[in-house]
């Protein structure tokens, strides 16, 4: 595995993580401002901030 490979995998682990803790911190939020909070936070778009906690594409986990 590459450096680069391993940091795209650690920073997507690291998303998924900060999305399911923000999502417990505030059962009240729809998805899209999880999305929008975690986006913010890690300086990605909120389609690629869904599409690492969905595991959807070249960010699946499997």
């Amino acid at each position: 595995m590459s450096k680069a490979n391993a940091r795209f995998l650690e920073r997507n682990k690291t998303v998924r993580e900060y999305f399911k803790q923000l999502e417990s911190k505030n059962p009240n939020w729809r998805i899209d401002a999880l999305e929008t909070a975690t986006a913010d936070k890690f300086f990605l778009s909120e389609r690629t901030v869904r599409a690492i906690v969905k595991g959807e594409t070249i960010y699946n986990v499997n």
